[in-house]
Parts: C-alpha cells; sequence; structure tokens
C-alpha cells in the first residue's frame, strides 16, 4: 500500500463519470452536536483544493446503477458523510440529513484519455471544502473487463483509516448491489458515529487549561513556540505559493525483512513502529550528527470499539522526542525510541487545536512521521489484486516535511511531500535512503541473525 498523489497512479482511458451526493435543500435538520476544536481549526486554515481519498479498480463488470446503489449505502452507513456546518456568530453550527434522504447523481463525462481524466479527476476531487456539502465526491473510469473508483474528501470527515476500509467495504456493497440485495440490507451496520465522537472529545477539550499535563508537555516540546524542523529541509529562499510541494514515494523494506525487523523487536519488547523510527533516527545522526530526533506523530483516537469500522476523523497528535545520547546499539535505540513514543503518547486524547488555544500559539508542525500498520485492516489481502491506493492532493510549497511509513503485506512503503526546492528534496531523499541503509545494517548484524530469516 502506498499514499500518493493522484499523478502516480496510472489511469487508464474509458468512459469516465463523476458522482456528487444530493439531497432535497429543506431535508437538512439543525443538530445540536458540537464540532471538534480541530475541526474549527481546519475550517479556519484548509487550503483551497486540499483533499485526500483512495482510487482502486475492481474486476467486475460495470453497472451504474448499481454502484450508485453501493456508494448511497455507504454514505447512509456513515453519519459523518451526511453532515455539514454553517457560520453561527463566531463558531460553527452542525446540519444534518437523513440517510434515507440521500442519493448520488452521476455526471457522463465521456471517452477520455487517462491523462484528461487525471486532469477532470483532479478539478472534481479540489471542489470538496469543509464548509460545503458533499464533503465527499467520487469518479469511475469504465472499460469492458472492470472499473476504476475513486474518491476525494475534505479532511473533516475522513482520516487515513478510512480511506483504507472504504476499499474492501465499498467493492463487498458494490458486489451485493450487482447480487440485487435491499437496499435497506446493504445500508444496515453497527458502526459508531463520529459526530457523536466529535461531542464527546469537545467536551473533553472544554475543560484543558494552562496546568492541563497535555499542554504542559506540548509546551515543554516547543522551542519558544516554534515546532521542530528536519535538518537540512528548509528552503533557502521563500518558495512561490504557485508551487506545489515536491512528492516521493517507494517500497523502501520488502516484506521479509519486514517480517525479520518485526521478529527482533518483538525479542526486544516492542512492535515494530519502535524499530523503524529508532533507524530512522540513527540515520538522521549518522546524516546530521544530531543526538535528537524530534517531530509530531499521528496517532488514532479510535478507543471505542465501535468505532473502529466508522468513516471519520479520529487523530490526535502525539510529540516525539527520541534522545541517543549515549546510545551504542540498535536494541538501545529501540528502547530510547519506545520510551520517546510513550512519553508524548497522553497528548493524544487531548485536541492539539485547543491546546494551541490554550497556549497561543501560531506555529505548525514541521516534521511530521507517520506509521501505520495495515495488515489487519479488512479487506487488505486483495488490494494488490485491486490495485488499491490511498491518495493526497497536492500541498502549496511550505518548508514543513511529512513522511507516512505505511507496513502492508507487501512490505514497508515510504511516502513524503517537502518544500519546491532542491535542497529539501535531497535531504528528505537522503533521509530515506538512509533509513533503507540502516535498516539493512541492523538486520545483517550477528545477533540479529540468531532471530531467524
Amino acid at each position: 500500500m502506498e499514499y500518493t498523489e493522484l499523478s502516480d497512479y496510472p489511469l487508464p482511458d474509458g468512459a469516465v463519470t463523476t458522482w456528487s451526493p444530493v439531497c432535497a435543500p429543506d431535508s437538512w435538520s439543525d443538530d445540536a452536536r458540537r464540532l471538534t476544536h480541530d475541526h474549527e481549526a481546519h475550517l479556519a486554515s484548509a487550503a483551497v483544493g486540499s483533499w485526500i481519498g483512495s482510487v482502486l479498480r475492481i474486476p467486475l463488470r460495470y453497472d451504474g446503477d448499481a454502484l450508485r446503489r453501493a456508494l448511497r449505502a455507504w454514505i447512509a452507513r456513515h453519519e459523518a458523510l451526511r453532515t455539514t456546518v454553517s457560520p453561527a456568530g463566531d463558531s460553527w453550527k452542525r446540519h444534518l440529513v437523513e440517510a434515507d434522504a440521500v442519493d448520488v447523481a452521476p455526471q457522463h463525462r465521456g471517452e477520455l484519455t487517462g491523462a484528461d481524466a487525471h486532469d477532470l479527476l483532479s478539478d472534481h476531487f479540489a471542489g470538496v471544502t469543509p464548509d460545503r456539502w458533499p464533503h465527499c465526491l467520487f469518479a469511475t473510469i469504465a472499460q469492458d473487463d472492470g472499473f476504476v473508483l475513486a474518491f476525494g474528501a475534505d479532511h473533516s470527515v475522513m482520516d487515513a483509516y478510512s480511506q483504507l476500509l472504504w476499499f474492501g467495504e465499498i467493492v463487498e456493497l458494490y458486489e451485493r448491489a450487482l447480487a440485487g440485495e435491499p437496499d435497506d440490507e446493504m445500508a444496515a451496520l453497527d458502526v459508531g458515529s463520529h459526530v457523536d465522537h466529535s461531542a464527546a472529545a469537545r467536551s473533553l477539550s472544554e475543560v484543558v487549561d494552562a496546568e492541563h499535563p497535555a499542554v504542559r508537555h506540548w509546551e515543554e516540546f516547543l522551542h519558544d513556540g516554534e515546532f521542530p524542523a528536519m535538518e537540512g529541509a528548509s528552503p533557502q529562499v521563500p518558495a512561490s505559493p504557485e508551487e506545489s510541494q515536491h512528492s516521493l514515494s517507494r517500497w523502501a523494506v520488502r516484506p521479509g525483512d519486514a517480517a525479520r525487523m518485526e521478529r527482533l523487536c518483538a525479542n526486544l519488547g516492542t512492535g515494530t513502529q519502535s524499530g523503524v523510527f529508532a533507524a530512522i533516527a540513527l540515520a538522521m545522526r549518522e546524516r546530521t550528527g544530531s543526538d535528537r530526533l524530534r517531530f509530531v506523530l499521528p496517532m488514532h483516537t479510535r478507543h471505542d470499539r465501535r468505532h473502529v469500522g466508522a468513516v471519520g476523523w479520529y487523530v490526535g497528535l502525539c510529540p516525539v522526542d527520541i534522545d541517543l545520547r549515549g546510545v551504542g546499539d540498535f536494541g538501545e535505540a529501540v528502547a530510547r525510541t519506545r520510551a520517546g513514543v510513550s512519553a508524548g503518547r497522553g497528548c493524544v486524547k487531548t485536541s492539539f487545536a485547543r491546546v494551541a488555544e490554550v497556549l497561543r500559539l501560531e506555529s505548525e508542525p514541521r516534521l511530521v512521521m507517520s506509521y501505520v500498520d495495515v495488515r489487519k485492516v479488512p479487506g487488505a489481502e486483495r488490494w494488490p489484486d485491486w490495485n488499491a491506493r490511498a491518495l493526497r492532493s497536492p500541498e502549496p510549497s511550505r518548508d514543513e516535511v511529512y513522511l507516512w511509513l505505511v507496513h502492508s503485506e507487501e512490505g514497508i512503503s515510504v511516502s513524503a511531500r517537502c518544500g519546491r526546492s532542491e535542497r529539501a528534496l535531497l535531504a528528505v531523499e537522503g533521509l530515506i535512503t538512509g533509513f533503507e541503509k540502516k535498516f539493512t545494517e541492523v538486520l545483517g548484524a550477528p545477533e540479529v541473525l540468531e532471530v531467524g530469516a
């Protein structure tokens, strides 16, 4: 599984249709459940044309009506996709439309080349915004032996795990629709609502003040209110706002090596995430001479079992400080890494937007690294057959660096984006190459060979 931009996905020639959820204007009702502080911050700062999504190829005959019913059932299942917001003084008010009031309308765009389809889909998905429904749009490219299906959504209703859940869920719904299953049965799913989760999270955030442990931890992590940056990745001259960030993605670790690292970390009493970040920290030390790796780690907040299969934005931020001073071997590096993540884990449940409000922060994270193990996601074993891929939109060029490490049955992929400068690109590419070398070096050590191939 890779996390890339749409331009990296090989779209075929074919009959293109775009799809948009629709409902009658009078079907909306006010909803008293409040938005999270993070949602409100997103409404204030989201870049125009920014979206996240997914794409796959379904190797079944294309049936437009069956697909319409499958998409409608997916939206009916997940309340977050049937909500929107409007301004209410200095705040926002939520609105809800019931499941049976939503349909999905097609717009046929004709036979297009893959290149023209890319431009059309990019423009279509760039139409999602945090303050205007629908917050999720779809597109298909039909061929004789199957079809490509993609969506783009605003981050306010979607996180990375939601992107991954969609693959198996939408294929299953389409298969059921082809088989003629009734709409009400397809729409039925015992799953939690992200809207309920948001209201509960808002209540917890309201009591956060300057003495809250999460606020104090973040304050200690930041230097004069500024986030740590990746050394050597800041552009020497400001980038033009019209330029997009560099984007890159590659498979960094083979499946067998990933499995060996997992066994090694288990013997060290921890998980693969600690081994991966330890290898990155050691690679960074070799490149820069720094004994500290400080970054922001997104972590899920799906702590209620009913929300495990829900679509929504279930993400908190963890400040991570890995201190390698005096570390001589990989086992020590893993232990320090685990300690660095554990120290900040308590911050994840507390809205960072609320923390920023209390601390009056104006800066944003500048080095963000994410590690996600997707092997247990429903349907993951079929992703290679579907050519499934998670997507992100191009972003305006700034000096922050994002790295996404995805551990799947195919190995570990690394995707990244950074400022539009040669200096930033070389720094990020160098770090990824250093990580790959360090990973190989660690697995080749004599004490690791005893773990088994």
